[in-house]
């Protein structure tokens, strides 16, 4: 073969590898209707990941059994965002500038979730999220193409700050990821925790990529609190855990967790004590309450179950509803492709009023093709009903760490109407003074911007713009069709 040739072959194979590298596809097949799925697999989140997306996959399989939407095949196109912002950027550009989907399902969390809004609602792309609970969702100009699954941590900062008084506790430090997600929580719960009569002695905010943990958790028990409240995720979240044992203050503070600590595999990310037991054995927290929903999510879980081998995590309904309103709104619509259109008719088969309710996914598929009778589905995370910010409401129980370390569901928190106390048994406090370096003057209590301002030298705010640089692989791709078409015009010229 003479030089050019061999030339010319490579230019094209090339062409084939840049286009897999770019995301496997350049489009969907005529026959399938595509849904972006941007979530964790890896970093902080990534526990949950995998078995979201498990339930993602039931109601993908559900709508495929039932006739797909609109006659195609419905079909996730998944993304790691390793629980990182700038690579969820990254993936959003991949999965709406080459791959052209016109709904994502995610983020996983609030902070990634910050990081890729502007960019997927600026272009058109429905993002539903099944997870993202921060507050400063709710009022962000996204052109009314946000939508999530589950409550904002508005209303779990009340459950926060009730279950506390409930507990007795009067006094408490804060210790949150230094996100959208940490920030918004503990807002709500420490004004809702000090209109109760609770007071709020320290808030300490840290690094989402932060690997060491002695100097925040000094913090948030130099000034004795009753309990702290942590808000974070598995991987940074037991590292924090790990070293309040290890000084201590687990034994001389109570903690309360929130939903995003909720993992069975926390207790196994601490670790035992010498004797044996978990360490975090006892601790409660707070989470969205699944089990309100009745009949609808014991079939889901029971079918999970049946599936996968074990049960569902938090969030897991939550991820499987998000995927089936996405599919009845693409056949309501009669469109699978734009995402403004699909978003137009997302609450038309969620909101009342509706003339037939269900919670099967193809009797809905069915009475929407019909055409006779409007639907409202009755997902398996409960009555989901979109406000006009894109948000559903909420009910929350307690959760705490077995002695096995698995996670319990406990009793229902009601937001609102008198709170019983319960009548714990208080833990001693340490009668040693901290460290000269870490205590407050005996009268001082710090804030949040005070805090924010003695920690800056030490831990940034997480920033990340969005750039227009397109990603590697298109720009690879690009370059190969050039190549290409430049041989082809130069064969016929020969």
């Amino acid at each position: 073969m003479k030089a050019k040739g061999i030339v010319e072959c490579l230019v094209i194979a090339t062409l084939v590898l840049a286009v897999f590298q770019a995301g496997g596809t350049v489009c969907a097949a005529d026959d399938e209707a595509p849904i972006g799925v941007l979530y964790a697999y890896t970093g902080d989140l990534g526990t949950y990941g995998e078995p979201e997306t498990d339930a993602m996959k039931m109601a993908v399989k559900e709508v495929n059994d039932n006739g797909g939407v609109l006659g195609k095949r419905l079909k996730l196109i998944t993304r790691d965002t390793e629980t990182s912002d700038e690579v969820a950027i990254t993936k959003a550009r991949e999965l709406v500038g080459v791959l052209k989907v016109p709904v994502i399902i995610g983020t996983t969390g609030s902070g990634p979730c910050m990081a890729v809004i502007d960019y997927t609602t600026s272009n058109g792309v429905l993002q539903i999220s099944p997870s993202v609970t921060a507050a400063e969702f709710t009022d962000f100009k996204d052109n009314d193409l946000f939508f999530r699954t589950c409550p904002s941590d508005a209303l779990q900062g009340i459950a926060m700050a009730r279950l506390a008084i409930q507990q007795g506790y009067k006094t408490a430090s804060t210790l949150v990821v230094w996100n959208t997600y940490g920030i918004g929580f503990e807002e709500a719960f420490t004004k809702k925790f000090e209109l109760l009569g609770g007071k709020v002695l320290k808030s300490v905010r840290y690094d989402p990529d932060t690997t060491t943990f002695n100097s925040e958790v000094e913090k948030v028990a130099s000034t004795n609190p009753d309990f702290v409240m942590l808000c974070g995720y598995p991987e940074t979240g037991s590292g924090m855990l790990k070293a309040a044992y290890k000084k201590g203050y687990i034994d001389d503070i109570d903690w309360l967790l929130t939903e995003g600590l909720m993992s069975d595999d926390l207790a196994d990310m601490v670790g035992k004590d010498d004797a044996g037991n978990y360490i975090i054995a006892g601790l409660k927290g707070t989470a969205p309450d699944p089990r309100v929903v009745g009949p609808a999510y014991d079939d889901f879980k029971r079918n999970y179950t049946d599936l996968y081998g074990q049960e569902p995590i938090g969030y897991c309904a939550n991820a499987y509803d998000a995927v089936a309103l996405v599919a009845l709104a693409m056949e309501k619509a009669g469109d699978v492709s734009s995402g403004t259109v699909i978003r137009d008719s997302l609450r038309d088969v969620a909101n009342l009023p509706a003339d037939i309710k269900t919670t099967d996914i193809g009797e809905a598929l069915r009475i929407i093709r019909e055409g006779h009778y409007s639907v409202n589905y009755l997902g398996a995370s409960g009555d989901i009903s979109f406000d006009k910010n894109g948000d559903v409401k909420g009910s929350y129980c307690e959760w705490s760490i077995a002695d096995n370390g698995e996670v319990v569901l406990g009793d229902p928190i009601a937001l609102e109407g008198p709170i019983v106390k319960a009548t714990p048994t208080p833990k001693p406090k340490p009668t040693v003074a901290p460290a000269a370096t870490l205590a407050p003057s005996p009268t001082a209590t710090a804030t949040v911007a005070e805090e924010h301002e003695a920690t800056a030298t030490a831990t940034e705010e997480p920033t990340s713009t969005p750039t227009t640089t397109p990603s590697f692989e298109a720009v690879f791709a690009i370059a190969g069709l050039l190549a290409v078409a430049y041989f082809v015009l130069r064969r016929k010229r020969v």
